[in-house]
């Protein structure tokens, strides 16, 4: 297991090979942080990162799908020992299935659901196991030290939109349980819990929208996302990375 230097901010992302997580993980690695990256795919450059820096980056290979393939406890307490501040962001997620109830298929509604909504609830639950939230002590349910929990969510979680009803149904209850993790810890300014839309971006998840536009599957909106990529309206990741962080993590 490896043994981290102390008072470094550490960081946790899920999703981080391409789009919104890569450019997390871009900022994050370029000020200096401690990065431990979750998921099932990672860059030649991320490896590249990791064999330079093992002490301060490291991707664990993660099935998201699978609870089994998710950090314990463990392997967390090891990771966050010494940090000066926490920060979990949850951004891996699939828009898939889309189309009309009745014709989704059940192996992806199962996986959408363990990704999405499933995989944050065990992640953040392994975390505070850590003891990252005193559970005893000064003040019961303290912060150990300053955490923030990111929940990166849409806002389709909060109105209807045709053919993503999977989607929207595990955004909005990943946010109620991280409405209910804010509740439990209100008393404490250390901790921080946010759910966020981040609005569109120029991600393969638009990419796979435009792709179900033109599929003939029940999907209302979908001229909407093929013109938002025609007419070059969709921002680039990092840019929306930025004013997450800025909006958000400072």
């Amino acid at each position: 297991m490896i043994s981290y230097s102390h008072g470094v901010r550490s960081v946790l992302i899920t999703g981080v090979s391409k789009g919104l997580g890569s450019a997390f993980f871009e900022e994050f690695v370029g000020a200096g942080d401690r990065v431990l990256a979750i998921g099932r795919r990672f860059t030649e450059n991320q490896y590249a990162r990791e064999r330079a820096e093992p002490q301060r980056i490291r991707l664990r290979v993660t099935d998201l799908a699978y609870p089994a393939s998710l950090p314990t406890a463990a392997e967390l307490a090891s990771f966050v020992h010494g940090a000066s501040e926490i920060i979990l962001i949850h951004n891996a997620a699939t828009v898939r299935p889309i189309g009309a109830i009745g014709t989704l298929p059940p192996d992806q509604v199962a996986y959408a659901a363990s990704v999405n909504f499933v995989a944050p609830i065990l992640l953040t639950n392994a975390l505070l196991a850590t003891g990252v939230i005193r559970p005893t002590g000064e003040g019961a349910g303290a912060a150990a030290v300053p955490l923030t929990v990111l929940f990166i969510s849409s806002a389709a979680a909060h109105r209807p939109v045709g053919g993503w009803a999977v989607y929207a149904a595990t955004k909005r209850g990943a946010e109620a349980f991280f409405d209910g993790l804010s509740a439990q810890h209100a008393e404490d300014g250390r901790v921080r819990v946010i759910n966020i839309n981040p609005g569109v971006m120029d991600t393969e998840m638009q990419e796979q929208l435009r792709e179900y536009a033109k599929s003939g599957v029940y999907f209302p909106d979908g001229e909407r996302f093929v013109s938002l990529h025609t007419h070059r309206e969709l921002p680039h990741p990092l840019e929306v990375a930025r004013k997450i962080i800025a909006d958000t993590l400072h």
